[in-house]
């Protein structure tokens, strides 16, 4: 018996939510209606050939779990999902029929626009979500290309969401903040839920410790708690059950500081260049890249992109950095050549928001029609996103183009229907 298939049963919560996926397939999940806490919608847009791949490991728990990504950025090689897009291809894949997105604390009083919030930097999926987005008395609902999503707050669960839950996923930052501030308890939680954990046919969880998100003594003690709570077997498989590859080591100390958003001075970042991140190949380049760009060193952020891309990566990570530090510094031309590294397939939630950035730019450095012409692209991407048609009416306006004043002005009509309407 492999590791994986040891999580048949019990409580099995993961050290990143991304592991998840390969326990949902050891466990049979076809076509489940998911109950999902979280602080955060784990949902991005993830290309279909990826999905595809995906679903054809349906039964292979240890190669499904190999494609997970080990580092916290898009690398060609290194990955087709990771911890914050994984309920994706869940979807796509029919591992998962739906998903209902609890969203804690002050947020789950107005589950609409969370759920609006969430999506609409998700490229791909806006015209089908202004399409089929209703507000419901417990929350809201919307269709997505891959499957149906809702979203409710605790206090609204309620027979309407309950009775076709099948299996019910915690992400242990819904109770507790990145600083240990609790926002719900256990005991809250399972009342909810009816005090009938027998009703779910599944139970899992994440610790979400090393993303940052909660913190060790708290996860250690809410893992417990729900166990106890559950009257079951707690099981906390280590990361190395999701991996299993000799390549598996990641820069630690470089994510660390690339996490952590701490300045990082040049002498310092190479010292971390030579003792750990050279021998990482375009995966330390672009770290180092990040790096420099954290600490505002735009020239040396640029060169750093060219350096990672020259080895392979596609470097989206460094150019969305680099492009804000850029812009902190009134460099827009440089940050209009940063930005296109991103949107040159706008498939992230990050190169969505670098298609804005990159709109707002043109728009600064005196370029009308280019930005006429990224406006009217973002609108087409992420439709759902506020900002876009106000900065294609700039755009429009600033260009005497006035076909895209009409657009643009058109389509907020449409929003605002979505957005504050039904």
């Amino acid at each position: 018996m492999t590791a994986l298939e040891e999580l048949r049963e019990g409580l099995v919560i993961v050290p990143e939510h991304g592991h998840i996926l390969p326990v949902w397939d050891t466990r049979g999940f076809h076509g489940e209606h998911l109950l999902f806490f979280d602080r955060h919608l784990d949902l991005k847009h993830v290309p279909a050939v990826d999905c595809e791949a995906l679903a054809a490991l349906r039964g292979r728990p240890e190669d499904l779990a190999a494609e997970g990504r080990r580092l916290p950025f898009r690398e060609p090689g290194h990955g087709r999902y990771g911890l914050d897009d994984f309920l994706y291809p869940a979807l796509a894949g029919n591992w998962l029929a739906s998903v209902c997105w609890v969203v804690p604390g002050e947020a789950g009083h107005d589950p609409a626009r969370a759920l609006l919030d969430a999506l609409s930097l998700v490229p791909h999926v806006g015209h089908q979500v202004m399409d089929t987005f209703r507000r419901e008395p417990w929350g809201a609902r919307a269709t997505l290309p891959v499957g149906s999503v809702s979203c409710t707050g605790l206090d609204a669960l309620g027979p309407a969401v309950l009775d076709t839950v099948t299996a019910v996923d915690l992400d242990l930052d819904f109770f507790v903040d990145s600083d240990g501030q609790a926002d719900h308890t256990v005991a809250a939680v399972l009342a909810a839920l009816g005090n009938d954990p027998a009703a779910y046919g599944s139970w899992t969880g994440s610790m979400s410790v090393s993303s940052g998100f909660v913190p060790q003594r708290s996860a250690d003690a809410l893992a417990r708690q729900w166990a106890d709570a559950l009257h079951t077997e707690l099981r906390t498989p280590p990361a190395e059950t999701f991996t299993r590859h000799a390549d598996a080591a990641v820069p630690e100390r470089g994510l660390a500081a690339a996490a952590l958003g701490v300045p990082v001075g040049p002498a310092e970042l190479e010292r971390l260049w030579e003792e750990e991140l050279s021998a990482f190949g375009a995966q330390g380049a672009t770290l180092r890249a990040v790096l420099d760009a954290q600490a505002g060193r735009v020239d040396e952020a640029i060169a750093g992109v060219g350096r990672a891309r020259a080895l392979g990566a596609r470097a989206s990570w460094p150019a969305y950095v680099g492009g804000l530090a850029a812009m902190r510094a009134g460099r827009h031309a440089d940050a209009l050549e940063l930005f296109p590294l991103c949107t040159d397939d706008i498939s992230d939630t990050l190169d969505a928001h670098a298609a804005i950035l990159e709109i707002i730019c043109a728009l600064r450095a005196g370029r009308a029609r280019l930005a006429v012409e990224q406006a009217r692209r973002a609108l087409h991407v992420i439709p759902l996103h506020r900002d876009v048609a106000g900065l294609l009416d700039r755009a429009g306006r600033r260009a005497g183009d006035r076909a895209a004043q009409h657009d643009a002005q058109q389509h907020a009509k449409a929003l605002a229907e979505v957005w504050d309407g039904r």
